[in-house]
């Protein structure tokens, strides 16, 4: 098979698929692409860029239909969750942007891949 072609017989082969539901799941969709991308070692304002990106086609959805200040709110949220603080270099206020304290019982002593604190989260 050239290595162009799609073979949708191959169970190996990467695919995306879409579904429709009622239910706004941007905000979940939103909280794991930042998420990831943290862990990954981005900073708040390249995640931010990657939601500006109109080739991330997820990420610039949330951003298009629930605009800037929900996705700035979401890194700082999610930051915040991994006890690492954001700082918007534009914008109205200047001041660094702090989060309310993360949703964890304690901190587990445990550290990920890029040596951030794994918390202990709550069900």
């Amino acid at each position: 098979m050239p290595k162009d072609e799609i073979d949708p017989e191959d169970p190996m082969e990467l695919c995306g698929v879409g579904f429709a539901t009622r239910e706004d799941t941007s905000e979940l969709m939103t909280e794991c692409f930042v998420e990831e991308f943290m862990r990954l070692g981005h900073a708040a304002g390249q995640i931010l860029a990657l939601f500006r990106n109109p080739h991330y086609t997820g990420m610039n959805m949330v951003l298009q239909n629930r605009g800037e200040a929900f996705v700035k709110a979401k890194i700082v949220e999610v930051f915040g969750w991994w006890r690492r603080e954001v700082a918007w270099p534009d914008g109205p206020s200047a001041a660094p942007v702090t989060t309310a304290s993360p949703p964890v019982e304690g901190d587990s002593g445990a550290v990920d891949p890029t040596g951030a604190a794994i918390p202990t989260l709550r069900f």
